[in-house]
């Protein structure tokens, strides 16, 4: 893991090495991207109170982000993924790392909070970008537009993992008015909202009946 740290350290301070370099075993990187969902799992409240929930989810989506890119990445530069998808890899979990300090941020007052984690999530962009300008030997624009590409596909596979771990009662559902998920949520989808209308309706429905008496029973079932 010191080794996964320094080499983390150097990539921000954009000294990358040649891709193979960072061919590192599998069970640290997942070791690594484990301990990067647990910071994030720290300073992610929106995720509701359960603990196990967050955690768990944080952390499989970590995994399932960081392979889904490998191979986006690797096709987009040709990079040869039989070989080399590993190191790729390793490449996208060390440029994360800026994620481990994140939760700071939940010290600071609101307004400053959300700048610096906006600033680190951006320097963690351009770490990245320049990581695989070097290593693959492709233009700039070719690399940005593919990892900008990514980055708006991972907006949508966030959402779209939170409102299925959301029904499965891992984290507290989505609520965002840009989510296209979140529709469900918002109107009702886990049943409560509309169980309310259908008891308010009911309710209605028994005080009408009640105000009307005993004529309710020769009533016509549709009143016009």
């Amino acid at each position: 893991m010191n080794t996964l740290f320094g080499e983390a350290f150097d990539l921000y301070r954009f000294r990358v090495k040649p891709l193979s370099s960072y061919r590192f075993p599998l069970w640290k990187l997942v070791l690594f991207l484990a301990a990067i969902g647990l910071a994030s799992s720290a300073s992610s409240p929106e995720l509701g109170r359960f603990l196990p929930g967050r955690i768990g989810f944080c952390i499989a989506y970590n995994l399932l982000e960081t392979a889904i890119f490998t191979l986006f990445i690797g096709v987009w530069l040709r990079l040869e993924l039989l070989h080399n998808a590993r190191q790729i890899a390793s490449l996208v979990v060390l440029s994360s790392a800026v994620q481990f300090l994140l939760p700071l941020a939940d010290w600071l007052p609101d307004d400053v909070g959300s700048t610096v984690v906006m600033a680190a999530m951006f320097y963690s962009l351009i770490v990245l970008c320049n990581a695989l300008i070097r290593v693959s030997g492709m233009r700039r624009l070719r690399v940005i537009c593919g990892v900008l590409a990514f980055s708006f596909l991972s907006a949508f596979l966030m959402q779209g993992s939170w409102s299925l771990a959301s029904r499965w009662h891992l984290v507290d559902p989505p609520a965002s008015w840009w989510n296209p998920f979140a529709g469900e949520n918002l109107t009702g989808g886990d049943g409560s909202s509309s169980s309310d209308t259908g008891g308010s309706s009911d309710d209605s429905s028994d005080n009408d009946s009640g105000d009307s008496g005993s004529d309710s029973d020769s009533a016509p079932a549709f009143m016009p």
